[in-house]
């Protein structure tokens, strides 16, 4: 069974009614709540979404462009909360704008830790922070700027490979390290595991930058002004 955790809740119910046939089935569970570090749990927090892109909302205060956002309330729930009511999860995805650090302290502070953690990169510190957990030993790093080149995959908004998905070697946590170091662009997922993949040679050539010009104009373009843009050309629903 997969556990969506969802703050936003305008996307966990357009989440429930396209996955409706999963949750039925009950292979799918949608929680509209914001996961938080444990020190926040059994209590109501302020959530803020973004109001021209979905993706952009989060749970930390935003540092900048605050009016683009909108406060809303939401209840919380702790990753030790998740493990209580539905045990011990084989693989943890961490994409929370600003808040993965945070989250992942508390699942590697946690007595029961998944087999498989992926997480946003925010720094040298996430990856040092799995380095440095016993319980995990195979590592990778998979990349959003290369998604077309690498997996024939030409949008951006996804969640990425897993596991033997992924095209790039695992490593190990020397060769991992050497690797991050000479990453072309800081948008990546560290991937981090305690199942036996078969490790490889580091090669630069999966995490080649080249040209996308989706990413190009995302980069040019402020929030807002890309979302006044597509109401002028009438892509905007």
């Amino acid at each position: 069974m997969v556990v969506a955790v969802e703050a936003n809740p305008s996307l966990a119910e357009e989440l429930v009614k396209q996955y409706a046939g999963f949750i039925k089935s009950g292979q799918l569970r949608i929680l509209n709540k914001c996961i938080t570090p444990p020190a926040d749990q059994h209590q109501e927090v302020d959530f803020y979404i973004h109001r021209y892109h979905s993706g952009l909302s989060r749970f930390p205060v935003p540092e900048q462009h605050i009016e683009d956002y909108t406060k809303i309330r939401v209840s919380s729930i702790s990753y030790q909360q998740l493990i209580d009511q539905f045990g011990l999860p084989d693989l943890v995805k961490i994409d929370l704008e600003g808040a993965d650090h945070l989250i992942l302290q508390s699942i590697l502070e946690s007595s029961v830790i998944p087999a498989y953690v992926s997480v946003e990169n925010w720094g040298r510190p996430v990856l040092e922070a799995l380095l440095s957990h016993p319980g995990f030993h195979y590592y990778n790093l998979v990349s959003f700027y290369n998604f077309s080149s690498i997996y024939g995959y030409s949008g951006i908004d996804t969640a990425g490979p897993f596991g033997t998905d992924i095209k790039s070697p695992w490593l190990n946590r020397s060769a991992i390290s050497a690797v991050y170091n000479q990453m072309p662009d800081p948008w990546f997922d560290i991937h981090a595991s305690s199942i036996a993949f078969e490790t490889g040679q580091p090669d630069l050539r999966f995490y080649a930058k080249r040209f996308n010009l989706a990413l190009l104009l995302k980069s040019l373009f402020p929030h807002r002004l890309k979302s006044r843009i597509k109401d002028l050309i009438g892509f905007r629903r």
